[in-house]
C-alpha cells in the first residue's frame, strides 16, 4: 500500500517537473506614440473634437490603440482635420502644411 502511495507522488513530482516552458500572453494594452509638428508652427491640437492644451510640434505619447481625429487649428490659416490609425506599439508622424486663405 505505502509502495502505492509513493509511486503515485513519485510520478506527479516527476510529471510537473519534466513539463515544458509555457508560454503566457498577457493582457497588458501596448500603447502607440503619436507625433504632430505643422509648418507654419503653433498650431492647437485637438483630439476627438477636445483641445488637448497642446501645441505643434508635440508628442501624445501612450495613447490606446485606435482610430483618432486630430484636428489642427492655427489663427489665420484655418484647420485641418485628419483621421489616424494608432495601432499597438506604434509611432505614427504626422506633418500639416498649412495654407493662407
Amino acid at each position: 500500500m505505502n509502495f502505492k502511495i509513493i509511486g503515485c507522488i513519485l510520478f506527479l513530482f516527476i510529471s510537473f517537473g519534466c513539463r515544458e516552458n509555457i508560454v503566457e500572453f498577457s493582457n497588458e494594452t501596448i500603447y502607440g506614440d503619436l507625433y504632430i509638428n505643422s509648418f507654419p508652427r503653433g498650431a492647437d491640437i485637438y483630439l476627438n473634437d477636445y483641445r488637448i492644451g497642446k501645441t505643434t510640434p508635440d508628442s501624445l505619447l501612450n495613447i490606446q490603440p485606435g482610430n483618432y481625429s486630430v484636428k489642427l487649428i492655427l489663427l489665420g490659416y484655418g484647420v485641418q482635420t485628419l483621421r489616424v490609425d494608432v495601432l499597438s506599439g506604434q509611432k505614427k508622424y504626422i506633418n500639416v502644411t498649412f495654407q493662407n486663405y
